[in-house]
């Protein structure tokens, strides 16, 4: 993220000084070429000269003007390209210089939410053991204090596989994987949840793409689960060799929300289940395979499509 960010900065100053270097410089030349093209002026011509000396004389200060022209091409050259480096090495020096100070500040909040959800493990996992060790009689308090501690074990699962999705640098093994089948098969776990819900598939026989398997299962489970959430009747899954589109009817995102539905513990539904790190994960997994993820909500339709 943060070297995106980084190569972005120097991309924009080089190609703001490579502008104005060119219009400058550019302007210059021609400039001198133009004047260039005028007559030369014939110091003699009261003088009784021969044609041909006339014509050597011209031809001089036509060879002299084209020398002086290319020698001043070369220069700008030189000075641009000169400029160009130095541009890229401050751009590069200050980009750095900048970003450390944000990037000290988002490692050290990754590391706390990974300790943090690694140390809150244990004591949830303890209070459940506890509380189904008690073997009281079902009653209404108990179902809350069980459901909480689902919410919860979920909730640190969804940190600290958030905490290692940033920080993983070294890229995993990609494969050539059956995309046709992984959704198949993903589809079907989740249809047990589905009840009356319809669902519909428009996949091709099969597409094989080389990509890390874990990760697109990851996505697809967390637009599969999103979808099943929300929808009220429908739920389309539609693939091909460029993007899975995963679509249901429930309710729609307002446009002023729906570039913040993929930051961190955000809900447009405050009243829904979940942490609001579902799609989070999925745009991190998604950056870290260098795909892209995006939502589209019309006033019938969500849909979260994934390019790969």
């Amino acid at each position: 993220m943060f070297k995106k960010l980084r190569n972005k900065f120097i991309l924009t100053n080089v190609i703001f000084t490579t502008l104005i270097l060119a219009i400058s410089f550019g302007s210059i030349f021609a400039a001198t070429a133009i004047s260039n093209k005028e007559r030369p002026p014939r110091m003699h011509e009261h003088e009784q000269m021969s044609s041909e000396m006339r014509e050597a004389f011209d031809e001089e200060i036509k060879r002299d003007r084209e020398q002086r022209l290319e020698r001043l091409g070369i220069t700008l050259l030189l000075v641009a390209i000169a400029t160009e480096l130095l541009v890229f090495i401050a751009s590069y020096y200050y980009a750095e210089k900048s970003i450390k100070p944000v990037k000290d500040a988002y490692d050290k909040q990754r590391e706390f939410i990974a300790n943090a959800s690694h140390e809150l493990k244990t004591p949830i996992a303890a209070a459940r053991a506890n509380f189904e060790a008690l073997g009281t009689t079902e009653q209404p308090w108990t179902n809350n204090v069980d459901s909480e501690l689902d919410r919860a074990g979920k909730l640190v699962n969804d940190l600290l596989v958030l905490a290692r999705t940033d920080g993983r640098t070294a890229s995993l093994e990609k494969k050539n994987v059956d995309l046709v089948k992984v959704v198949k098969k993903h589809a079907e776990l989740m249809e047990a949840r589905i009840d009356e819900k319809k669902l519909s598939m428009n996949l091709p026989e099969k597409i094989e793409a080389k990509i890390v398997k874990a990760d697109f299962e990851q996505i697809l489970d967390i637009l599969l689960d999103n979808a099943v959430k929300y929808s009220k009747k429908k739920i389309e899954i539609e693939l091909n060799g460029n993007y899975l589109r995963v679509t249901n009817d429930g309710k729609t995102i307002p446009k002023e929300k729906i570039g913040k539905i993929f930051d961190r513990f955000y809900q447009t539904d405050k009243t829904a289940e979940g942490s609001g790190l579902g799609l989070a994960i999925a745009k991190s997994v998604a950056d870290q395979n260098g795909w892209k993820i995006s939502a589209e909500s019309d006033k019938k339709t969500t849909s979260f499509v994934l390019e790969f």
